[in-house]
């Protein structure tokens, strides 16, 4: 898959402990390919614990406190799959703060499987989400600079979709 406008563009991975590894390797694997630069943007300090599907998984180092992040700090936010890190998230203060200036500025956000929840928790209605039916293939959800991808797989369809966005965005900054 060629992911050539993502290179050089830097994503925050919002994420607390118990987010899903194996979703996160593959998304981290699809970016570093492409020539992005990740950040991993979570509530804890050091180090945040990814969920391997049976129990804890690896440790990875947190480049940002989610407390400190802000959305103009990067080009694209990303919230990968697992369903405790989003039960996390949904509670902190934070991370509705940093997803709501994303959407806001209207700038790329890819939420995944159980990521898709926090949209429902953003209560202005400027950001309320119907699917474009152009975008909906396989409960894959693109509408402007947001895509949601319901039910995973190991193609990462939504890495392609969030390729097209920042390509959609580049001619809209030509057009300008």
């Amino acid at each position: 898959m060629k992911l050539s406008n993502l290179t050089g563009k830097t994503f925050a991975l919002m994420v607390a402990s118990g987010f899903d590894e194996k979703r996160f390797i593959s998304i981290q694997r699809g970016l570093v390919g492409a020539g992005a630069i990740l950040k991993i943007v979570s509530r804890e300090a050091g180090s945040t614990n990814a969920w391997n599907g049976v129990g804890w998984g690896m440790s990875y180092p947190c480049d940002k406190k989610l407390a400190s992040a802000l959305a103009i700090d990067f080009d694209a936010l990303i919230v990968p799959e697992g369903q405790r890190h989003v039960e996390v998230l949904k509670k902190d203060a934070h991370a509705l703060r940093l997803l709501r200036a994303f959407l806001r500025a209207n700038m790329p956000i890819l939420l995944q499987g159980a990521g898709t929840q926090l949209l429902s928790l953003v209560d202005d209605k400027r950001f309320s989400v119907e699917a474009d039916q152009n975008g909906l293939k396989e409960n894959l959800f693109v509408n402007k600079n947001l895509v949601m991808k319901s039910d995973l797989d190991d193609e990462l369809s939504e890495l392609t979709a969030l390729n097209q966005v920042f390509k959609n965005l580049n001619k809209e900054n030509q057009a300008a």
